[in-house]
């Protein structure tokens, strides 16, 4: 169970964070991305993809020479560019889903935000008096080890369920929205 220690001490953390539409008074407690080993994951492709792209480089400007078909090389070093450029853009795409895909606790909602490619991005809401049921998963032994995991919270909203993607230490996450819930509800109930 969080205390107000514990919880203050996040508002203080993430006092300098602030988002469009922040309603007067609330309070930004936690501000969540996905683990950073899912990063490193989703990343791994592209760093094969140059590592073979710097191997095929050697092995074809050495074919090359030995067929002595040097006046190709400039033929060789456009598709290279074009590899390269396509793997550029791939991995700065990841990065940006990686980055801008974001959850936001306050005192009051929480704020789903995800990017979706370069142009397009989801952002749904949810008042922390409308949830119903909070659920962990952790699977697997990195995820246990590294303790992520995801976070589903169901609610009587318009989106049935909100879902919070490998995100660290699921499970103290879950117990602050607990209590948050809890304190609105009590909040709400002394009016």
């Amino acid at each position: 169970m969080m205390t107000n220690r514990e919880i203050k001490r996040l508002k203080r953390k993430h006092r300098s964070y602030s988002f469009a539409d922040q309603k007067k008074g609330e309070n930004i407690i936690l501000v969540l991305r996905r683990h950073w080993i899912t990063f490193v994951f989703s990343f791994l492709p592209f760093i094969a993809g140059a590592i073979a792209l710097v191997i095929i480089h050697f092995v074809a400007t050495e074919w090359f020479r030995d067929w002595g078909m040097e006046d190709n090389m400039a033929v060789l070093w456009f598709v290279e560019s074009l590899v390269a450029m396509f793997l550029w853009l791939g991995a700065f795409i990841n990065w940006i889903d990686y980055y801008f895909d974001a959850w936001i606790v306050t005192d009051q909602r929480i704020i789903d935000i995800e990017q979706l490619g370069l142009f397009r991005r989801n952002v749904s809401e949810l008042d922390l008096r409308k949830i119903q049921d909070l659920t962990t998963e952790i699977h697997g032994i990195l995820p246990t080890f590294l303790n992520y995991g995801y976070l589903y919270i169901q609610t009587a909203g318009q989106k049935e369920r909100f879902i919070f993607k490998d995100i660290p230490d699921p499970m103290t996450v879950r117990e602050l929205i607990v209590e948050l819930h809890k304190r609105l509800l009590s909040h709400h109930r002394s009016y």
